[in-house]
């Protein structure tokens, strides 16, 4: 197979993870990633894993996440290959998600590198800006301001 033809092929698999992801197509997940596949979210927020080893354990984790959203609704999908590497795919989207069981909104914006291995992804990592994350979830983020100390991260943010 030719470099061309290998990079093709990995960005279908990552393309057809992704639609797997919209679809909640927890059997084609489990079909695509390694045995000893590798998810992380280095950005999640405090209580989230930020590494989870194993395909069994990345699927008994995603499994969770209608329990807790509408749909992903994962969109304006980019896709490309590092040119040093066919096997290594960076991905941009956009989620446009609710959250049960009030029907909070959340929307976010990721950048996801994924690394693909004789034909199944080895190592999937997404960054998000978790600060939307936890106020779609109902909390708060403060950080200390120059007047006062504190300033709520929400206060007056709208649209997120």
């Amino acid at each position: 197979m030719s470099n061309t033809e290998l990079r093709e092929a990995n960005v279908a698999i990552v393309r057809r993870y992704i639609d797997a992801i919209n679809a909640w197509d927890f059997d084609t997940k489990r079909a695509l990633l390694a045995e000893d596949a590798v998810f992380e979210m280095p950005y999640a927020p405090e209580g989230f894993e930020r590494r989870i080893v194993g395909r069994d354990e990345i699927i008994a984790f995603v499994e969770t996440i209608p329990a807790i959203i509408d749909a992903e609704n994962l969109h304006d999908v980019r896709l490309e290959t590092l040119s040093s590497d066919p096997g290594e795919i960076v991905a941009e989207y956009k989620s446009d998600m609710v959250i049960k069981p009030h029907g909070v909104p959340y929307r976010n914006e990721y950048v996801s590198r994924f690394t693909v291995r004789d034909g199944r992804i080895a190592r999937f990592a997404e960054y998000y800006d978790p600060i939307r994350l936890v106020i779609a979830l109902g909390g708060s983020v403060s950080s200390a301001g120059p007047e006062n100390g504190q300033k709520s991260v929400d206060d007056g943010v709208g649209g997120l």
